[in-house]
């Protein structure tokens, strides 16, 4: 008989878009214990994954992820496009312009909280489920394939438009091979896992009808089509797309958490979800 599967999910936090980042401790764990307990749903499963966009301060981070820690026996995590941002001058300075070099030490940092683990082409089984994961990356292909736009063209508009381009610095190639390193780490864990989490969404079958148009597509979504053909009854997990969702397709369920920046929801957060499968 299958077990069934219990976890909590969310994913772009933007954690410092809702506490202000502050030096000063006490004032800083005040607003992040306020927040926190604002999000937790009523009864919290043992499982919390959390798909990518965490925050763009690595402490506050930390202190954050020991937060949640209190309520969960495990967290798992995936790389988003903003946990590579390199948001200040001094930021800038600290990592050497180089955003892998920030991702490393919030990778390093989070994984000192007992049972709290980056997916990074990694896979955990816990209770007889089997968690895998890798950021992914955006390959421009809803552009080209969609909207049948000359790739020159979305990527110049990628330059104007994302904040990928002008925030993130030293990661290779930024688009292309980027896409392919994160790939090559999915792979690895698409077969074996019974829930994938990605930060990047695989399927754009669900883009609302009055996006269907909008060039930026092409930066959140890869053509995944071909992988979800062999996951049938799994469950995808990713973010990326402020917009909750949850739906079937190629017979894989497909979900989004996320809670999005406070002007998207009228300054009042959004609940960690229970997925139940």
């Amino acid at each position: 008989m299958k077990t069934i599967i219990h976890f909590d999910l969310i994913s772009d936090i933007h954690l410092d878009f809702w506490v202000e980042y502050s030096s000063n401790h006490i004032k800083q764990n005040q607003r992040l214990d306020k927040f926190v307990h604002i999000i937790l749903p009523e009864e919290p499963s043992e499982v919390l994954v959390i798909a990518g966009d965490l925050g763009h301060f690595n402490k506050q981070n930390f202190i954050f992820l020991e937060k949640l820690k209190e309520h969960y026996k495990y967290i798992l995590l995936v790389a988003g496009n903003h946990d590579y941002y390199l948001v200040t001058k001094s930021i800038k300075n600290k990592y050497k312009r180089n955003s892998i070099r920030r991702f490393q030490e919030m990778k390093i940092m989070a994984e000192q909280i007992p049972e709290v683990l980056f997916l990074d082409g990694d896979t955990i089984e816990i209770g007889g489920i089997t968690f895998g994961g890798a950021g992914m990356w955006y390959d421009f292909q809803y552009g080209i394939h969609q909207l049948n736009i000359d790739v020159n063209k979305i990527y110049d508009s990628w330059k104007s438009i994302s904040n990928d381009s002008v925030l993130i610095e030293g990661l290779p190639r930024l688009v292309e091979a980027m896409f392919l390193q994160e790939l090559t780490k999915l792979k690895k864990i698409l077969d074996i896992s019974d829930v994938v989490v990605t930060h990047i969404s695989p399927d754009w079958s669900n883009v609302p009808i009055d996006k269907i148009n909008d060039i930026s597509n092409s930066f959140y979504y890869f053509n995944g089509r071909e992988l979800l053909y062999n996951l049938n009854r799994k469950i995808w997990c990713f973010g990326h797309i402020h917009r909750r969702v949850d739906y079937i397709n190629e017979g894989c369920r497909l979900i989004n958490a996320s809670l999005g920046y406070p002007d998207e929801n009228n300054n009042i957060p959004k609940k960690i979800m229970r997925v139940t499968h």
